[in-house]
């Protein structure tokens, strides 16, 4: 209830009367609420700013760290163990009934020859597939004569292509057989998963007047990738990269040389 003040007014009758009047209402109390509400906003945006500072900060250390562990190990050649289908004589190919890219399977048909050294006379052959596999050339073509034991057709076996790269010793010391490899490239929607193998000599004739310190480490597709890595071309070329977190505690790349 609001204050009140007397104030008697005196009329010309001589009465007098006493009226009430209220006194003025008090200012109203400082919104404390509003200023509360300013300071929560204002830490809420502190801490936004702060999380954020975090996250970035968190992303830049793990992407150093994947550029540390996934290690560029160079440019690799896909390549298949060749598998030869020729004569043992001298002979005319009449006919090649086979193309490049073709799957074959053991003992068939890959083209029909005729023998020119055989004391007999002319005798005519079917050349036939030593294995299964995909053919990769044809060497030589209808009407030419084969040498003795020159292949006539080349295939290879597609689940044992390997990707093979020359890394130079440096690099090779931060490798260990078992190691996770994958391969992206011409051919291929999406990277390829490939296991460390082994470690070759580099057969190169030009190694030793290069200078280059180098070992050819094999890459073997993992299961899951062979149904896309027969559909590659054997000597085409592929981008690898190792993750050097995994295969712990396996033997090292440069002792397996």
């Amino acid at each position: 209830m609001s204050a009140t003040t007397d104030h008697a007014t005196t009329f010309d009758n001589g009465s007098t009367t006493v009226i009430q009047r209220p006194e003025p209402a008090a200012p109203p109390p400082k919104r404390r609420g509003r200023s509360a509400l300013r300071v929560m906003r204002t830490g809420l945006v502190v801490l936004i700013l702060l999380t954020a500072a975090g996250a970035g900060g968190t992303h830049v250390v793990r992407q150093r760290l994947a550029e540390r562990t996934m290690v560029d190990a160079g440019t690799a050649v896909l390549t298949a163990q060749p598998i030869t289908a020729g004569s043992a004589d001298a002979a005319v190919v009449n006919e090649v009934l086979t193309t490049e890219r073709t799957s074959v399977a053991a003992g068939a048909v890959l083209a029909t020859i005729t023998l020119t050294a055989d004391g007999e006379g002319p005798r005519v052959q079917k050349l036939r597939a030593p294995a299964a596999g995909i053919i990769t050339r044809i060497d030589v073509a209808p009407g030419q004569v084969a040498r003795a034991g020159e292949p006539i057709v080349t295939l290879y076996d597609p689940a044992k292509v390997a990707f093979a790269v020359d890394v130079p010793l440096e690099k090779l010391r931060r490798f260990r057989l078992g190691m996770t490899a994958y391969v992206t490239g011409p051919g291929l929607s999406s990277r390829i998963t490939t296991t460390l193998e082994k470690v070759e000599p580099k057969v190169d004739a030009g190694r030793q007047a290069s200078g280059a310190d180098e070992l050819t480490v094999v890459l073997r597709p993992d299961p899951a990738a062979r149904a896309t890595v027969r559909t590659l071309v054997p000597g085409l070329q592929f981008a690898v990269v190792v993750d050097t977190t995994t295969a712990a505690g396996s033997t090292p790349a440069v002792n397996s040389a």
